[in-house]
């Protein structure tokens, strides 16, 4: 009986195309009204693996292939390239046009990431979980698939290349080979599936991006293209059962509410919806429907429309103002992002993608392609290369220049036009724009993560600062420790210049989103166990050095640590009974009324720097004072100077009686929400010396009356308690 295969499957499958735009309508739809994923990218990924996994494999078996990885590497980067380099470059001129706000150091890394294909990874490294439109969600944040298929297109290539060679090299029998590749993708399926799915049925922003997690769905499309059409299923049944493939994909959006889900379990939902359109053939009522023109000119134009639309989406929902995009934008963003697909796809896609067949062993596409360099068609696709060469070393500029941007920013400002915290004494605030670049600022940190001092999330919670991790005066005999976590961190700038001039060394224990505790009630509510770890070795180094005064912060907002509800400060059981600790071990300590964060009288946070570049007023980007502070440091009760402990109440140097306001002096006081700039924390010196002098003066550090250069200030500055 001959086989049927030649009846119901011809050899290239233009329903698929039309699967590929229904795919890119719900990712877009889903985007855009609904505000969570679709399970559209995961059909992507597996028909990406199913169609070029096997059209390498398929051109490694022909006689006489290439062995040179080139050929398709050259092909891929011309059919993806041009219009990614396209699309990046233009949401980098919508964003500083329309959106500058948006531009930060996370952004201009991306961009670089987003055109070496790795920005899964980038993603992965600034820890940001995929999230519907709103104004705080990166424009490129989709190109995360993308980076995931070029490292597999990588992979790909190198598969066939190492089929062909061990087949017409080797002499391998083709069947072998052939067995040897299926084997080779059912293992990555297994472990790739096996790993997406260790945390159940809902993961971690790590998870969803992964490329080790979403292996699996490129390798299952990668099997599918080995299955041969006399391996379907029933023709009688085809038309159900692509009907059934359908349903299965339309309703994962619905039915899946988190994007954490994927690729995990759920994400089986989709993509044996998928494998059964591909496994119902080309010849059935539904598959009529999915090659038809307007599904085959979605999937044409699918690539380009999945690059345009989430750029055109997160600007206009920022430069509009809107919290999430409404229905009418939506819309509107809909329709131009189809407009600028097409056009792409017109223009620079078609044109520019290599028309050739891959060239076998015996060609000489080199020559040919000199050739083509005296028609009109070849000096046009020349020119476009070097146009979209143009463009892509435009974008690698971006980093390096906003890093540049950076450095220039991060300078001492004249205190006469920038006194800062200054003009709390009384100093004359002229009539200049306020610096750091609040566009900048965020980039700018504090000496002790810049010089590798301060202990990241990711360490383990044995280590500690180097030996080599000392400020102010290094050779002095007075030891002052500043420790806790990252909003101790900005202190060390007048510090440093106090320990100089007053001859005390600074040593830094300090771990990000770690304020460092001892025991507690409350200890679990707001710490990591890493970090309770952490506090514990920490402490006990800090009794062995035995410094001369320790100073960390005093309060802190409701919240886990990294975070902080909209509350005012406390004091946390777990900093009393670390200060009970101290003064067990008679180890004097001051303590640092913490500094605002920042919230909208609504309760949502706000990035007040972030504020003053979308164009709002000083006062629109202020706090209220009484969100953030109650009318008293609620240390004063528990640092005592009996106990030589005493707090200092900082809230004056952020917040006049009402506001708490973006900048004083002409100097911007916050590097973001939660966190005060350098260049404020600068400001400071005579203020905090203000406070510690005295303490310095009961404990006897300081050497002696000509070495005080520190000028005082004449103010009601706050009282040390």
């Amino acid at each position: 009986m001959p086989a049927p295969s030649t009846k119901r499957s011809s050899a290239y499958r233009v329903d698929l195309d039309g699967l590929r735009g229904f795919a890119i309508a719900l990712v877009v739809l889903f985007h855009v009204y609904v505000g969570r994923v679709s399970g559209g990218v995961d059909v992507f990924l597996l028909l990406s693996g199913y169609f070029f996994l096997g059209g390498q494999i398929r051109y490694a078996m022909r006689p006489n292939p290439s062995l040179n990885p080139w050929w398709p590497l050259w092909r891929t980067i011309r059919r993806l390239v041009p219009a990614l380099a396209l699309t990046v470059l233009a949401t980098m001129l919508g964003v500083m046009l329309l959106a500058p706000e948006l531009m930060g150091v996370e952004l201009s890394k991306q961009f670089t990431a987003s055109m070496l294909y790795y920005q899964n990874w980038e993603l992965i490294a600034q820890d940001a979980d995929y999230a519907a439109a709103s104004q705080d969600t990166s424009p490129l944040q989709h190109l995360w698939s993308m980076s995931v298929q070029g490292q597999f297109y990588v992979f790909a290539i190198l598969l066939g290349t190492l089929l062909a060679f061990l087949i017409w090299k080797c002499k391998v029998p083709t069947v072998i080979a052939k067995r040897g590749a299926i084997t080779l993708l059912a293992i990555i399926t297994v472990a790739s599936f096996t790993y997406a799915a260790r945390f159940g049925f809902v993961g971690t922003g790590q998870n969803y991006y992964s490329t080790f997690s979403r292996a699996w769905e490129l390798a299952l499309g990668g099997l599918l293209a080995f299955i041969p059409t006399s391996r379907f299923l029933p023709q009688r049944t085809a038309a159900w059962t692509a009907g059934l493939g359908v349903l299965m994909i339309s309703i994962t959006g619905i039915v899946v509410t988190t994007s954490l889900a994927f690729p995990g379990p759920i994400t089986l939902l989709p993509l044996t919806g998928a494998a059964l359109i591909v496994m119902s053939g080309n010849q059935n009522a539904v598959s009529n429907i999915l090659a038809s023109k307007p599904m085959t000119w979605l999937g044409s134009i699918a690539y380009s429309l999945y690059l345009w639309h989430w750029p055109l989406l997160i600007i206009v929902t920022l430069a509009g103002g809107f919290g999430t995009p409404p229905w009418w934008v939506g819309t509107l963003v809909i329709a131009v992002s189809l407009g600028l697909a097409h056009i792409t796809h017109l223009l620079v896609e078609d044109p520019l993608r290599q028309h050739r067949k891959r060239p076998q062993s015996t060609d000489t596409p080199i020559v040919d392609a000199r050739t083509t360099l005296r028609t009109r068609i070849g000096i046009g696709r020349a020119t476009g290369g070097v146009l979209v060469s143009a463009l892509v070393a435009t974008i690698f500029a971006i980093q390096p220049l906003w890093n540049q941007r950076i450095e220039d920013a991060d300078r001492d400002l004249p205190e006469d036009l920038y006194p800062g915290a200054l003009a709390l004494a009384g100093a004359d605030v002229p009539d200049v724009k306020p610096q750091p670049d609040p566009a900048l600022i965020a980039g700018i940190f504090p000496p002790i993560g810049v010089d590798e001092c301060m202990i990241m999330i990711p360490d383990p919670a044995t280590d500690m600062p180097r030996p080599d991790c000392q400020y102010g005066d290094p050779e002095s005999d007075v030891t002052v420790v500043m420790t806790g976590g990252s909003h101790i961190e900005p202190y060390i700038v007048p510090l440093d210049k106090l320990g100089k001039e007053h001859h005390f060394r600074v040593v830094p224990y300090v771990r990000q989103e770690c304020p460092i505790v001892i025991g507690g009630a409350d200890r679990d509510e707001f710490v990591s166990d890493v970090c309770a770890q952490w506090s514990e070795l920490a402490f006990q180094n800090i009794v062995e050095m035995d410094p001369d005064l320790v100073i960390s912060n005093s309060t802190r907002p409701e919240g886990h640590a990294g975070g902080a509800a909209f509350s005012t400060d406390k004091v946390p059981d777990a900093y009393a009974n670390l200060w009970q600790n101290f003064a067990y071990y008679g180890i004097p300590f001051v303590g640092l009324r913490d500094n605002p964060w920042m919230f909208t009288p609504e309760g949502d946070p706000m990035d007040p720097n972030l504020c003053i570049v979308a164009g709002a007023s000083e006062r629109d980007c202020s706090a209220l004072r009484s969100t953030v502070y109650g009318p008293e440091d609620p240390a004063a009760a528990y640092l005592l100077p009996e106990n030589h402990q005493w707090s200092i109440d900082t809230a004056d140097w952020f917040c006049d009686d009402k506001f708490c306001p973006p900048q004083r002096g002409n100097v911007y006081i916050y590097r973001d929400q939660n966190h005060i700039s350098n260049a404020y924390a600068a400001t400071l010196t005579p203020l905090l010396w203000a406070e510690l002098m005295p303490i310095f003066e009961e404990l006897g550090l300081l050497p002696g009356p000509d070495t005080n250069p520190t000028p005082s200030v004449d103010m009601d500055a706050p009282a040390t308690q």
